[in-house]
Formats: structure tokens, sequence, C-alpha cells
């Protein structure tokens, strides 16, 4: 029997109910009705995930002791770490934005798989974790910001931009990143998060165990089903705070939208860096460095940023405010699409914060004295604090109000979701 089969199961991004059954090794089940994964059969989850992070924490650790790149020009070396492009934003005076690219390039990252290694290895002898619902929470809750992989773009970007300056050599640092990269996404897609809470006390509700008629809650964390009750307010297996909707989701993610819409403005106007050569140079906007890509032959390049400093955040914020608008009036306009709308808007989003990693490695990287200097600009700041407010503004939209609204009816809203939507199969 597969773990968990024959338990319900609860769809994240509309609330519907199945029960779960054994489907092939390496497949996965998806949502019949708005798309979303329900889940995915692992073969031997528990060893591949475990020997995958052990990798990804050994390839962390080379990857944040050795140089990352080192940038050679007229008898001058320049080495930098991971860490260097966040201290060099400090150095600046830019704080704040120091500490962001700190804690999504190098904190974050480290904390979740420490806190996967502490759930996983007393898994293997058998054990299960003292404390470990409130550790998946953390690792939850630093997952969508350990921005490993966009991270990597920006160094990719860094890279091109400076080979007119100079030589720019790839460390062990370089090659520990891209490969704990790829280790660490392995170990994520391998992780069968039932592994962890098959071994607890508190198990998921079979179909006869729930009323039909009843409303039931579900975890976002562990996704534990309970009947809905008013004084069930915290998850009994992982502590998570649990709720039939997001509170105040539409009024956090309307002043989240607005906050990032205004942050915009003076992310554009001002500059977000400045590049002196041999003496010489001006401020750079987003746009104008933009322009000086392309006019420098780099149109991949160019495109890239532009479609992740300008087009992504802007049409995040359209899409989530049409989200907004189409949930306020309770439209029952293709709820479907609108759910696929919602998930690929947050999963797009934190590439924005390209733009940002690139500032810190250049900063960090790019100090020739008289020669050649990068140094941080305001605007930089202000696109940091847009593309936050933006993912924020994603993680507190509660994709289930489609659906309510979707199917409400002339005279009131069937009692919920879930009344008839369990079903004997997928």
């Amino acid at each position: 029997m597969n773990v968990g089969e024959g338990h319900l199961v609860a769809c994240h991004e509309c609330d519907a109910l199945y029960v779960r059954h054994s489907i092939p090794a390496g497949a996965r089940a998806d949502c019949n009705r708005c798309g979303a994964e329900l889940y995915r059969n692992i073969p031997q989850s528990l060893d591949k995930s475990l020997a995958l992070y052990v990798t990804t924490f050994v390839l962390f650790l080379i990857a944040n002791l050795f140089p990352f790149i080192t940038m050679k020009t007229a008898g001058i070396t320049e080495q930098s770490l991971v860490f260097s492009g966040g201290y060099a934003l400090y150095e600046f005076g830019m704080t704040e934005l120091g500490l962001v690219v700190l804690c999504t390039s190098i904190v974050f990252p480290f904390v979740a798989i420490v806190c996967m290694l502490y759930l996983l290895i007393p898994l293997k002898f058998g054990y299960v974790a003292a404390g470990n619902g409130f550790v998946y929470r953390i690792v939850r809750a630093c997952e969508p910001w350990s921005l490993l992989s966009v991270f990597m773009l920006g160094t990719l970007i860094a890279v091109v931009k400076l080979q007119s300056l100079a030589s720019v050599v790839p460390g062990i640092g370089f090659m520990a990143f891209v490969a704990m990269l790829i280790s660490y996404s392995a170990a994520r897609v391998n992780f069968d998060p039932e592994i962890l809470w098959s071994r607890t006390q508190v198990r998921q509700p079979r179909a006869h165990e729930i009323n039909s008629q009843t409303p039931v809650l579900t975890c976002h964390t562990c996704g534990l089903i309970r009947p809905y009750s008013e004084d069930l307010h915290h998850c009994e297996r992982c502590g998570a705070g649990m709720h039939y909707r997001m509170p105040a989701s539409l009024e956090r993610t309307g002043a989240l939208l607005i906050s990032a819409a205004m942050m915009m403005i003076p992310a554009n106007l001002y500059p977000v860096m400045t590049i002196t050569k041999l003496g010489r140079g001006s401020p750079d906007t987003i746009l104008s460095g933009i322009i000086h890509l392309m006019e420098a032959g780099l149109w991949g390049l160019g495109f890239i940023v532009l479609f992740a400093s300008i087009v992504v955040p802007l049409a995040k914020i359209s899409a989530l405010s049409f989200l907004l608008y189409s949930v306020g009036n309770d439209s029952k306009w293709r709820p479907r699409d609108r759910t696929l709308l919602y998930r690929i808007t947050e999963i797009v989003g934190a590439w924005s914060m390209v733009d940002i990693f690139l500032v810190g490695l250049l900063s960090g990287l790019v100090s020739l004295g008289l020669i050649a200097t990068i140094e941080p600009g305001l605007g930089a700041s202000f696109f940091a604090c847009a593309v936050i407010f933006t993912m924020l503004a994603a993680h507190n939209f509660d994709p289930r109000l489609i659906w309510d609204g979707a199917l409400k009816t002339n005279s009131e809203v069937r009692a919920d979701n879930h009344q008839n939507i369990i079903r004997a199969g997928l």
C-alpha cells in the first residue's frame, strides 16, 4: 500500500477533496478541477532525498568557503565569495538590500537544508525528530525565499557584463554552487512529505469518517484535513494556523500590490548602479542599462533583463489585480484558467530578483580603483521592495476564493466546495 492510501487529500488551490489511491511509480495525481498537483509516488523517497540533502549540504559549504569568481585585469586580481555581493551592499550603506541578498542566497537555503537533514536523518533510523512539525514549518517558510537559481542567473549575467572589463575566471565555489543548485532542486523534487507524517500518531481521515455536508479545514503546511470547528485554530500535526480561508486575503493582497506599484515608480526613475571606467561613467537606470546592453550587441542578455526587471513585475501586478477584481465580483469566468494564472504568477515572480543579485555581485567584484568601479544606486532598493511586495502579495492571495465565487448560485454559496466533491478516485 502506498503511503496514505485510502485517506483523503485536499487540493490546496481549489479545496476539492479526493481519496488517495495507488498510482504508478514516478507518476503524479493532479486535481481534476483546477489541475494542481495533489501527490506523487516517489520510490525510495526517504533514501533519495536524504542522500541529496547531504550532498547539497557538503556542496553548500564548499560553495561558500572557496572563491566564487576571480577577475583579472591590468595586473590586478579581485576575488569574490558568495557572500561578497551582500557584504558590498552593506559597505555602500545599503544595509537592508545587502541583508535581502544574503538571506535569499545563503541564510534561507542553509536553514532549509539543515532543517531537512534534522527531519530526515532520524527518519532513516526509524525515529521522528522532536518538534518535527515546527521544523517543517520553518522549511516551508524558507523555501519560497531560497532563490539559488535566480542568484545563479544573476551570476551568469554578471560574468557576461564583465567580459569587457577583465578576464573572469569561475572558481571552485562557482562549480560547487552549480552542483549544489542541481542537487538541491533534485532533493526537493524527491521528497514526499507523507514519509514524514506517516510516522506520526495523527493521520488523515478516510472518506466515510467525514460527512459530505460538513465543511472541513485543511492545513496548508502539512495537508491535514479536519472537520470545520470554530474552536480549531491550529493544526494538531504541525502546529500551523488552520483557517477556512486566509484571513483578510483580498485586503492584504490589495495593499501589497498598491505598495509594489508605488515602489516601481522610483525604482525606474532612480539609478540602480553606476559603472565608472577610467574615471568616466554615468548612473544607469533599469531601462538605460537594458539599452546599453542592446547597443553593445548583447540582445539576448538585454531581453532577459527586460523580461525579469520590467515585464515580470508589471505583469505580476496586473495579473494579481485582475484576480482580485474577479474574486471581488464573484466572477464565474474560467476559474481553472484563473487558477493557472495565479500559479504561474506565483512561480515567476521571484525571477525579478535577478537584477538585485546582479547589482550585488558587480558591486562586490568590481572595485579596481582608477580602472573601474561599480556602485549600487537607490533605484535598486526601491526595486527590491517592489519585488518583495509582489511576492508577498502572491503568498497572501488565497486561490480558493476563485472557486468560491465560481460556484456561487443566485441564492447562496454551496455550503462549501468540499460538500459534493469527495470522490472515489481520480
